[in-house]
């Protein structure tokens, strides 16, 4: 055991080479909350890696601390004049919470001083999820705390609330491995971070935003805040002149190479835009450098050296994926022609495959320049899966021949091939337990294997899904994406756009009817939702024609947005919403158009 500068006990276990000159560790926590330990489930570098995570609070330079280890993601505080900046704040109130009081406990200053202001560098729940530590309404209203973001931050927490947050949130529970256990057969780290707390995340929407550029004084520390389009369209970055410190933001995406795509599902992410901002980023010539994920960077050199070999890496996943797509190469032709970085770039500290990976990046760089077809018109129309998969099981002789097969995969240890063959046998019948195991336990051994933290915990949790862990695991249907928070922070018409996309166009082929809501505590304000045949139109205005009509308070409509078919219906029925027109069994035939909300997670490995 040896000692931190503050006296304080620091666990060898938990010590990892790092770039740079030496961190300045002010607090230690003692724990890590990855799994640190070897196993022989666990790649040896995966646990290199873990070791990476301890819970500590480095001081990077005069006014500057960052908290690692507490969440998936920092929190770095910039202690000015008369007050503190929380940039980020991980995805829960909790460990905003508790990064707040070790950080208090450094110096008894820190906790005199009232936070000034929060810094959303990005839109991802785990950079806004816990700003309720450290905020509310009352003190955004009251002008004692501002919220600063990038001007389009809220249009992406919009539309990945209202739209595609079902499929969002299964997702994103596969990649971070939020239904595994921890420990050696199960999540071992996140990746950028040694785990996503899994709690109800929290939002308030900026009061400040910008677009390109901001250069202002926050608690007497000069700030320059710049647009960084990178692994988000609506990231920002903070230049500290006075203080030569770099707030690199998600950019750099930790002590890993970057997710060019992530799995769990976003927007094209462009390499090129990417690798263009880490260039501006690196003419600030900065001496320290602070990131979102992972410890800090200090030395000029070292600076420059991580930038230099972050923005490399990302060009040559681009570069080459267009050299070879102007070959005619296919998706996953090009996953086999570009496995990996060059050596000098993947033996590199900050470039190990445990967040983002070569392979599953040159197949977005495809789709994004060139959509999905891969140039063969078999793939234009293809017989439907379950149609194919029969024939072929028929070809090869039936489902038991198969099943040998698949079996025999597995005694060769031979486990890519084992899932495939027990993939046909589940597309033909997802009631086939057999099957099921069978591709369970390949893809079980697969993630065992993998450095890649996204990888394994998609193949641990495929593995328990297939072995029917999540039949019954209860599901909202938007993780922390549609938050009453976040649905309370957006304007209501985009929140009336989440009806859209689950209209059931069977249901209502001859179906023209119309629903108003008019607010009684706002003048003239009023939204009708037209159904017409399959689509559904939201107008921000009272329609003459509408079929039901109904009146009611914005803070009680608010408060019925996380169920509004039901709730709507339960308060005329209760007399609480006023019926101006119409009649509660059209209002009920107008909301039976609808898919009722889900609380199944969707099926990713047994279809």
């Amino acid at each position: 055991m040896t000692r931190c500068c503050t006296g304080m006990v620091r666990h060898p276990a938990f010590d990892a080479p790092h770039v740079g000159e030496p961190l300045d560790v002010v607090f230690d926590a003692g724990v890590n909350l990855a799994y640190a330990v070897a196993a022989p489930t666990v790649p040896a570098k995966l646990t290199e890696h873990s070791q990476r995570m301890a819970q500590r609070i480095y001081r990077v330079a005069e006014r500057v601390y960052c908290a690692v280890g507490y969440a998936i993601a920092n929190i770095i505080f910039v202690v000015g004049d008369d007050g503190i900046v929380v940039v980020d704040a991980t995805e829960a109130v909790s460990a905003a919470k508790r990064i707040y009081e070790d950080f208090c406990s450094i110096d008894p200053r820190h906790a005199a001083l009232p936070v000034k202001a929060i810094v959303y560098t990005h839109n991802h729940t785990d950079h806004t999820g816990g700003v309720r530590a450290f905020a509310d309404e009352s003190s955004l209203a009251g002008g004692s705390v501002e919220i600063i973001a990038h001007s389009s931050l809220m249009e992406t927490v919009i539309n990945n609330a209202n739209l595609v947050a079902p499929i969002l949130a299964t997702r994103s529970a596969y990649s971070f491995g939020t239904l595994l256990p921890p420990g050696p057969t199960g999540k071992v780290n996140a990746g950028i971070g040694p785990v996503l707390i899994a709690e109800a995340a929290t939002f308030l929407a900026p009061t400040r935003v910008f677009d390109e550029r901001l250069d202002i004084m926050l608690a007497g520390v000069r700030f320059e805040f710049r647009y960084a389009p990178s692994e988000a369209d609506d990231e920002i970055v903070m230049w500290l002149p006075d203080l030569g410190v770099l707030l690199s933001a998600e950019v750099i995406q930790g002590e890993c190479l970057a997710n060019v795509h992530t799995l769990r599902g976003t927007r094209y992410r462009d390499p090129v835009r990417w690798y263009n901002t880490i260039d501006m980023m690196r003419g600030f010539g900065a001496t320290h450098m602070v990131p979102a994920h992972g410890r800090p960077v200090s030395g000029a050199d070292a600076v420059e050296d991580v930038l230099s070999v972050y923005r490399d890496a990302i060009q040559f996943i681009h570069d080459q994926t267009i050299r070879h797509m102007n070959l005619g190469l296919s998706p996953d032709e090009l996953a086999e022609a570009i496995p990996a970085l060059p050596p000098h770039l993947a033996e590199h500290a900050w470039l190990g495959e445990y967040y983002g990976t070569v392979k599953h990046s040159v197949r977005q760089v495809y789709s994004g320049q060139l959509g999905w077809f891969d140039g063969d018109p078999v793939s234009l129309d293809p017989l439907p899966r379950v149609e194919r998969t029969r024939r072929m099981i028929g070809m090869m002789g039936g489902t038991e021949r198969v099943r040998e097969a698949a079996r025999a995969a597995l005694g060769d240890r031979d486990w890519r091939w084992a899932a495939e063959l027990a993939t046909m046998l589940v597309r033909l019948d997802t009631g086939d337990d057999d099957a099921r195991g069978i591709k369970a336990k390949a893809l079980r051994e697969l993630g065992f294997l993998t450095v890649n933290t996204n990888w394994r915990n998609w193949y641990l949790s495929a593995a328990r899904e297939l072995e029917h862990a999540y039949d019954d695991l209860p599901f909202n249907g938007s993780g922390g994406l549609a938050s009453s928070d976040v649905l309370r922070a957006q304007p209501l018409r985009n929140v009336f756009q989440r009806f859209c996309v689950v209209v059931d166009p069977v249901r209502c082929a001859d179906v023209h009817m119309s629903l108003t809501l008019r607010l009684t505590d706002r003048d003239d304000e009023a939204y009708s939702l037209e159904l017409r045949r399959g689509v559904l139109q939201v107008h921000c205005f009272a329609l003459a024609s509408a079929d039901v009509q109904l009146a009611l308070a914005s803070d009680v409509l608010r408060g019925m947005l996380r169920d509004l078919p039901a709730m709507l219906v339960t308060g005329v029925s209760s007399k609480e919403i006023a019926l101006e027109r119409g009649s509660l069994e059209q209002l009920q035939v107008f909301f039976a158009c609808f898919d009722q909300p889900s609380r199944r997670m969707p099926a990713l490995a047994t279809r």
